[in-house]
């Protein structure tokens, strides 16, 4: 009992010093079951960690907690900055357990997502399969009117050479 009013005197004392650790015991307990890790929940804790504070030795403890002072002093400077983001009203504070309430949207709202990701992968495969099927008939069709260009310049060619055959004959009389 020694023992852990020594350290519930020294935590009080840490606490009355900085403001946000304070209000952040303060206002722990209306929040646990939302700010407590699911393993200290569900009981699961190995045998030494469920001992406690009360097999050290008070010098241990001491020790412990002169260890756990730059955690206190980064743990307080978290919770200013918290009541930093509290003061421009970016936390929402004081409503994190209205969003409790959301979570079945939230769900609802991945599983749609999720649906919407399958969606455009399906899409995605029949867009990327007409533009297969585009390039098929494109490259056909290039390959035609290429073949009908050589065709044609074939025939101009064969024309031109008839036009000059006769306009020689003519000339030369023949015909």
């Amino acid at each position: 009992m020694r023992r852990a009013s020594d350290v519930q005197r020294k935590l009080g004392t840490l606490a009355d010093v900085h403001d946000g650790l304070r209000k952040f015991i303060a206002q722990y307990d209306a929040h646990a079951e939302l700010l407590t890790p699911a393993f200290a929940l569900s009981g699961t804790l190995p045998s030494a960690a469920a001992a406690g504070y009360e097999s050290m030795a008070p010098e241990e403890l001491d020790a412990f907690l002169a260890d756990m002072e730059p955690d206190v002093r980064a743990a307080d400077r978290d919770m200013r900055e918290i009541e930093a983001l509290e003061a421009k009203g970016v936390t929402g504070a004081g409503k994190l357990a209205d969003y409790k309430a959301l979570e079945p949207r939230l769900e609802a709202l991945i599983t749609a997502h999720e649906e919407d990701v399958e969606l455009a992968a399906s899409l995605e495969q029949r867009i990327a399969a007409l533009v297969d099927r585009h390039s098929t008939h494109v490259d056909a069709l290039s390959e035609l009117f290429v073949a009908w260009d050589d065709l044609l310049t074939d025939t101009e060619d064969k024309v031109t050479r008839l036009e000059r055959n006769r306009q020689e004959r003519q000339r030369l009389g023949y015909e």
